[in-house]
């Protein structure tokens, strides 16, 4: 039935010039369901790894799910029946791991990956990821950056003005502390201080020109300040470097929903989801591309897939409302 809904959706969205939406979720009713989660770490520093795909495929062949590590590099899969699985991580500029997964006979299993950088020559090099091993760094400069990255996990109302002292500390010792200085960007665009964000990314961007997530960081900058011009650039920019980034995905359709170009932003959600069908804020901005087109059953249907993903989401008031409202009218 999931199936079948699905091929039916990508009719839907090809009538509208728009890439299919693939879900690649399986049943949703699995007898003796089995758990398998794990945390990612880099295997230099032990820092937790965050935003990066995990993939579980089946032993058998195809693909089971797909989930996103938080910011602590935890991830999870449920629901599946006992069976043998694999586990696959990629992550550019570092080797790629896999894991199999014997859930025959036990309910639940823990993995935990420890990444270790590619060794490629210079020339042939992938772009850089946002928390490259930078062996220069100073060991005091490292441990204020890790001291930085403690409190940002933490739950403590100021953990921004915090983390921001600790940064600052880090990128003052070594000011070409990449990392650093892409987490001061962002710390400081948490806080809504845009000016100071836009200089501590520069300076990452100076540091090395093709850190993709020094590009996705300005272009987010970019389009809270509503300069749609300039985020266009740079999104494109690193989607050209890594074009299988969910999150540029993503973002291009944001900025192009924002500037009402429907058939464009659905595009870019469509690729968003196709690379990470477990993203529920593009079935968010999916549901509302549909409904806007006038699909209403079928964004009805995104909505419910948001709140499935998200049930406490940042939206799941909107969603449940929006739900209410299809079911009820005509």
């Amino acid at each position: 039935m999931f199936r079948s809904r699905i091929v039916f959706l990508t009719g839907i969205l090809l009538s509208l010039l728009i890439v299919p939406i693939a879900k690649g979720q399986g049943s949703r009713t699995r007898s003796l369901p089995v758990t398998v989660h794990g945390q990612i770490r880099y295997a230099h520093g032990g820092a937790p790894v965050e935003n990066v795909l995990v993939r579980l495929e089946k032993f058998s062949g195809g693909i089971e799910g797909e989930a996103v590590t938080d910011r602590t590099g935890k991830f999870q899969f449920s629901g599946m029946p006992p069976a043998q699985y694999i586990l696959k991580v990629h992550l550019a500029g570092f080797r790629d791991e896999q894991r199999d997964v014997d859930l025959q006979t036990t309910p639940s299993d823990y993995v935990l990956f420890q990444l270790l950088p590619d060794k490629v020559e210079p020339s042939r090099a992938s772009p850089r990821p946002a928390s490259f091993i930078d062996a220069n760094v100073p060991p005091q400069a490292q441990k204020e950056f890790e001291k930085a990255q403690e409190i940002l996990l933490s739950d403590k109302k100021d953990r921004f003005t915090k983390c921001v002292r600790h940064l600052e500390t880090a990128t003052s010792i070594y000011p070409r502390f990449l990392e650093a200085q892409l987490r001061l960007g962002t710390t400081y665009m948490d806080l809504g201080e845009w000016e100071k964000a836009e200089e501590a990314l520069n300076r990452a961007l100076e540091i090395d020109p093709k850190t993709v997530n020094t590009l996705f960081a300005i272009a987010e900058l970019k389009l809270q300040r509503k300069n749609y011009v300039e985020a266009e650039r740079f999104l494109i920019e690193g989607l050209n470097i890594e074009n299988r980034s969910w999150q540029g995905h993503f973002m291009l359709g944001r900025l192009y929903w924002s500037k009402n170009e429907i058939v464009k932003a659905g595009r870019q959600v469509a690729l968003a989801l196709q690379l990470n069908p477990n993203f529920a804020d593009a079935h968010m901005l999916g549901a509302n591309i549909l409904l806007r087109a006038g699909k209403r059953e079928d964004a009805l249907f995104e909505f419910e897939e948001y709140l499935r993903l998200a049930p406490k989401g940042a939206y799941a008031a909107q969603a449940r409302e929006a739900v209410q409202k299809l079911k009820q009218s005509p």
